[in-house]
């Protein structure tokens, strides 16, 4: 990812030869976990606030405000779009992305199950099948859009794959929806 740009349709982002979003169930996780989190964070924030002079109180206040954090932050990565147009691939929010623009572009690589984007400068961008849904039209909208790119008939490299965020991202969310319910059971039984 290079730099923020301007939201689609100002500036220099054209008409989409293709938009995508989260696969609709690691979407619900993100979601579900954020709410859960914030409503338990509170409570426990509460309860803490209580208990201010029992020890390890300022933990019990700051612990639910990291679990916050974390699911807040998977589910914001969850409702980012992918897009791509004639300018090149953009990643983000309506308000704020990153792109990756034709000019910065040295190669496409599309892959049975990822699309490496290659800049002239930096790290490869993988775009993988796990995290975004109908994968299989991302290459049709990189014809359409006439971004150039060569097709590997096989899996994307060990290297993609572990950067694909998809499952991590789902297992940190339930590892911090647990942290959050041991932080209120701490509070509750201290």
């Amino acid at each position: 990812m290079s730099a923020i740009d301007a939201p689609p349709g100002l500036a220099f982002a054209g008409e989409a030869a293709g938009e995508f979003v989260a696969k609709p169930r690691p979407k619900r996780l993100a979601r579900r976990v954020f709410w859960f989190v914030v409503a338990l964070g509170a409570f426990t924030i509460g309860l803490a606030a209580r208990k201010i002079y029992m020890p390890f109180a300022e933990v019990f206040l700051v612990a639910p405000l990291v679990c916050m954090s974390i699911a807040g932050v998977g589910y914001a990565v969850r409702r980012a779009r992918l897009r791509i147009d004639q300018d090149g691939i953009r990643w983000g929010w309506r308000i704020a992305g990153f792109r990756m623009g034709m000019d910065r572009m040295k190669s496409v690589t599309a892959y049975r199950d990822a699309i490496a984007v290659k800049p002239r400068r930096g790290s490869t961008w993988y775009l993988s099948e796990r995290d975004w849904d109908r994968f299989d039209a991302v290459v049709v909208a990189l014809r359409k859009a006439q971004i150039p790119f060569e097709v590997e008939d096989r899996r994307a490299p060990l290297a993609a794959r572990l950067q694909s965020y998809g499952m991590v991202l789902d297992l940190l969310l339930v590892i911090t929806a647990f942290g959050a319910v041991l932080a209120l059971a701490a509070v509750y039984g201290g």
